[in-house]
């Protein structure tokens, strides 16, 4: 068989959330997928549902944090509100996109009808100690931020309408009861559907990294150890000693704005690692079971994401492998692309995977505008969340496009991703 190139444009997530809700000791098949290959997330409004997960059918979340590692100034810097508090409740809603299009003449936005719903989680949270308040901020209730008042936080992950709970697992869902100090940032972004106002809900800096819990008093660190960096000192002491620092920064610097960056122009350098199998980017353990592979993508973004671009460099490597992925502008298929201004609650870009036993079931891939920089930093995401969508998890540096944060690599695929790809998808 002969690969034909697929449409192109020309147009300027290591950790698993794997839901509790599954059927183990399935073997591995290649028939079709599962009635439920493409989970939605559950609606407010609808009843609640039940556990009714199709047997050996598994989810895992992977979510791409835009910051990685910084220090207490820095988190600080970048956060409008940073408050010692206790959640008090916690609901779960969800934030609708609806598809854009690259196609002439073809129905965008809510006029589309077409649309992919984010499961997220809102927790209430009693402000026990105030650290900083910039801006003119309000309470959940639209009063003044104080002492004893309350706001609302949004988390990514919430309820599947199969009934299952699915978050990344280097951020679980927050818990009634938790105690944290929460740096955190104005939501923004698409309001979810049950919400009647962004007032007084806010998001987490750096997502993990912006979220440090408590207990007894003491700093019990970040709520994952990659993300642990900027806290590490103060992990075991009095969580007053980390507000005084807060606080004090706090007088120094005014607050910087959303957590924005630059985009970079970095390339992998000539000496990185070349094709090897020990370059090692590792896999989730499932993969699409098909030989060829032929997967099919609808793409529903607009032109700023270059998906069918990336598509083909996923194709069309150095090394020849198995992989025949199909654009679409519209119509089922075992990948949907979505894109959406999900605001500034730290993360550019996730996948949503699901699998039986070690094949892969389906997939969606939704893009956050919000932190949109440009072309580079468009095919980068774009790439890496195809990486994802193919069963590849994250690479320690630049010598993938896996990378953990792969905006500050080049935007292309490398050897090593090359030889990966060759390697788990082969003839």
């Amino acid at each position: 068989m002969t690969k034909r190139h697929a449409r192109s444009w020309v147009v300027p997530l290591a950790l698993l959330g794997v839901v509790g809700c599954t059927n183990a000791g399935v073997e591995e098949s290649i028939e079709a997928a599962p009635k439920d290959e493409q989970v939605t997330a559950w609606v407010p409004g609808k009843p609640l549902p039940t556990q009714a997960h199709a047997e050996g059918t598994e989810h895992t979340l992977e979510m791409d944090w835009v910051r990685h590692g910084g220090s207490v100034e820095d988190l600080t810097d970048h956060s409008a509100l940073i408050v010692n508090g206790r959640v008090e409740s916690t609901r779960f809603d969800v934030v609708r996109a609806y598809a854009q299009s690259k196609t002439e003449g073809q129905l965008s936005g809510e006029e589309s009808g077409i649309s992919s719903d984010l499961p997220v989680t809102i927790a209430t949270v009693r402000i026990d100690d105030l650290a900083r308040s910039s801006l003119e901020l309000k309470t959940a209730s639209g009063g003044v931020i104080a002492q004893g008042a309350t706001v609302d936080v949004m988390f990514p992950g919430g309820l599947l309408s199969d009934g299952c709970t699915l978050a990344p697992a280097d951020n679980p869902l927050p818990k009634v009861g938790e105690q944290a100090v929460l740096f955190l940032t104005p939501q923004g972004g698409t309001k979810p559907l049950a919400a009647r106002s962004m007032t007084g809900v806010y998001a987490v800096t750096g997502g993990p990294l912006g979220r440090v819990l408590v207990q007894d008093g003491l700093v019990q660190g970040a709520s994952s150890s990659p993300h642990a960096t900027a806290i590490q000192e103060h992990v075991g002491q009095p969580v007053d000693a980390l507000l005084d620092r807060v606080e004090a920064r706090a007088r120094a610097v005014q607050y910087m704005g959303p957590d924005t960056r630059e985009e970079p122009l970095f390339k992998a350098g000539p000496d990185e690692v070349t094709a090897q199998s020990w370059c090692g980017l590792q896999n989730f353990g499932y993969k699409w079971c098909r030989n060829p592979t032929n997967v099919t993508f609808t793409d529903l973004t607009g032109t700023r994401w270059p998906v069918g671009d990336s598509m083909n460099a996923w194709m069309y490597t150095s090394v020849s492998n198995s992989l025949y992925l199909h654009w679409r502008s519209s119509g089922a298929s075992d990948v949907t692309v979505y894109e959406a201004y999900y605001g500034y609650n730290g993360w550019y870009g996730y996948a949503l995977n699901s699998w039986s036993g070690t094949c892969m079931t389906g997939s969606t891939i939704k893009l956050n505008n919000t932190y949109y920089t440009g072309a580079h930093y468009a095919k980068t995401v774009t790439l890496h969340e195809i990486g994802h969508s193919l069963g590849f998890a994250h690479h320690g540096n630049c010598n993938s496009i896996m990378y953990t944060d792969p905006t500050q690599c080049t935007a292309a695929l490398t050897s090593c991703d090359a030889q990966a790809a060759g390697e788990r998808y082969p003839y």
